[in-house]
């Protein structure tokens, strides 16, 4: 008996210390601490659409009559809530060690549309720890201001581009330049005769980040001096589509060449490059040509003026050699040449005796009668003297 009461005893004593142990574990309702959880970030806040951006908040905790403190990564985690968006927007956000947490676009979700939001938080604490559950008081006005894109549409009807008339489509607006290049997206053309009858539809996609136009060919088969018009619409993709505003594209319309005569000879026409060697090649030899036979003609023109008379040239001579008289190249007439007339005579050529050019020596500046052909000028007697030129030499004779 006396082991059973020091037994019961014990359990008494044990009990008593286990209820004070209990009494003694602070909790939030009977310690009185507060946990709370704002914007650290000052509103209202805009940005253009796809820009990046971050909301900065803090959860704290408080005790009656104690300090504000904040809550460290193991005390919880928060949830991010847009207005006009299902769900979440954000959730399981981790409290980093400073005791801030962070928000921004995540990576793997659409795009936040454009428009006005309104951003609360909730804090969600740690299993089995000592806080409660909080939100923002006041919500945070965030504002996503749409961007523009305006698409712009020609038709190239020019021969000398293409064999077909070219559509080319651009865009521009303040998306191409804050992001630098243009939204992928899909281009659709339509192209209707004078009837509204469509004769070409297509779709060409436009690449992200594009700085180039969308040309596309009409291959479809047109009518010749018919007129028709292009409508065309731009459609951005999904992800971007909530915040790009696309004007409207005004319709181009084009008239295909009638096939007349006098438009086909104002037309511009490429030129193979292949022919266009070939009509060089034409022409060249059409000059040469020209040249040969402007060379004949000069020679048949040279040998008749001699025929006729002319002073520069020989009749006959196979060396087609020019003659000029001795006054013509500045030398003096020879008083006598023995070789030329019969022993003793001595008489004085006649002042229009002509010499070969090429029978000059160069040296001397005199006549090489050595190799100069004999039946160039014969020997001549007094008796055979020309009497014309005698009477000319004896005026007083042809006065009496």
């Amino acid at each position: 008996m006396i082991r059973s009461h020091a037994v019961r005893g014990a359990a008494a004593i044990a009990a008593a210390v286990l209820g004070v142990t209990v009494l003694l574990v602070p909790s939030s309702a009977s310690a009185g601490v507060v946990t709370g959880i704002q914007f650290e970030t000052s509103g209202p806040v805009s940005v253009d659409f796809g820009a990046q951006w971050q909301l900065t908040l803090s959860v704290t905790s408080s005790y009656e009559e104690g300090p504000t403190l904040r809550l460290l990564p193991a005390d919880g985690t928060v949830d991010v809530y847009f207005s006009g968006i299902g769900g979440a927007f954000a959730s399981g956000l981790a409290i980093q060690p400073d005791g801030l947490v962070y928000v921004s676009q995540p990576d793997s979700a659409p795009l936040l549309p454009a428009g006005e939001y309104e951003v609360s938080a909730i804090y969600n604490p740690a299993a089995g720890g000592y806080y409660d559950t909080s939100q923002t008081a006041t919500p945070l006005k965030f504002t996503v201001t749409a961007l523009a894109v305006a698409p712009a549409v020609q038709v190239v009807n020019d021969a000398a581009v293409s064999e077909r008339p070219v559509i080319t489509a651009s865009l521009s607006g303040s998306y191409i330049e804050k992001t630098g290049g243009a939204p992928a997206g899909t281009w659709h053309f339509i192209v209707t005769d004078a009837d509204g009858q469509p004769v070409f539809d297509e779709n060409v996609a436009q690449s992200e980040g594009s700085t180039e136009p969308v040309r596309i060919e009409i291959d479809s088969k047109l009518t010749k001096g018919d007129s028709y018009t292009v409508t065309s619409s731009f459609t951005p993709v999904d992800e971007l589509a909530g915040g790009l505003t696309v004007s409207e594209v005004s319709d181009s319309a084009f008239e295909t060449p009638s096939g007349t005569f006098g438009e086909a000879v104002s037309a511009t026409v490429p030129l193979p490059l292949w022919l266009a060697i070939v009509l060089l090649v034409l022409l060249l030899g059409l000059a040469a040509a020209a040249i040969v036979v402007g060379v004949k003609l000069v020679g048949r023109t040279a040998v008749t003026s001699a025929t006729t008379g002319a002073p520069n040239r020989v009749p006959g001579d196979p060396y087609n050699v020019d003659l000029v008289s001795l006054d013509e190249i500045g030398l003096p007439e020879p008083e006598t040449i023995p070789e030329l007339l019969p022993e003793g005579r001595t008489e004085k050529l006649p002042s229009s005796t002509t010499w070969l050019l090429s029978d000059v020596e160069p040296s001397t500046g005199l006549p090489d009668f050595s190799e100069a052909p004999t039946e160039r000028i014969d020997a001549v007697t007094a008796d055979e003297l020309p009497t014309e030129r005698v009477e000319r030499q004896d005026p007083e004779a042809e006065r009496s």
